[in-house]
């Protein structure tokens, strides 16, 4: 009887679930509504699925989907296209949430939450300042922080109910 390694568990379902996260971040990410005279669009959420990605042992699949991604992103919000691909996978090779050693849980899930929602800031600042050769306002960037920050807890519930949905019982823990 072969013995299969630790880490081939992981790719069962938890592409899946990290797949229908992304994708019903980034449908949720372009919609938009006024309130008090000011629009508030979610265009950080896809980040969410980012930051809570399953451990996995299938890398380039995983960076595959990522892309596809930010390129549906791209299409769907009418922005310059490949921005979103690049912040969402230079996003996942520098914090690597696919080689995490211990299931996420809340409390590790936020702080990284916000260690990667400033980095993006950062990047999303100076690349919007390089393709419009003056430096975009601040406060837009805050707000829609501020927004994804709020709804990270649902996206949080979400990705555990699909997980609960599509993962067998025992190897929840694994992703």
């Amino acid at each position: 009887m072969p013995l299969h390694p630790v880490s081939q568990p992981f790719a069962r379902g938890g592409l899946l679930v990290g797949s229908l996260l992304m994708l019903i971040l980034v449908l949720v990410s372009v919609s938009s509504f006024n309130a008090f005279n000011t629009v508030i669009n979610f265009i950080y959420l896809p980040l969410i699925g980012i930051c809570t990605w399953p451990r996995t042992d299938k890398i380039i699949t995983s960076i595959c989907i990522i892309f596809i991604f930010g390129l549906l992103l791209d299409i769907v919000s009418s922005g310059p296209l490949g921005l979103w691909s690049l912040i969402f996978l230079i996003n996942f090779a520098v914090f690597k949430p696919h080689m995490r050693l211990k299931p996420l849980v809340f409390s590790t899930a936020l702080s990284s939450w916000f260690l990667l929602l400033f980095f993006s800031s950062i990047l999303i600042y100076f690349f919007v300042w390089f393709s419009i050769d003056f430096p975009p306002r601040v406060m837009p960037l805050i707000i829609q922080s501020a927004i994804a920050t709020c709804l990270f807890p649902l996206a949080y519930g979400l990705r555990h109910l699909l997980k609960k949905i599509f993962i067998d019982q025992f190897l929840r823990d694994l992703i």
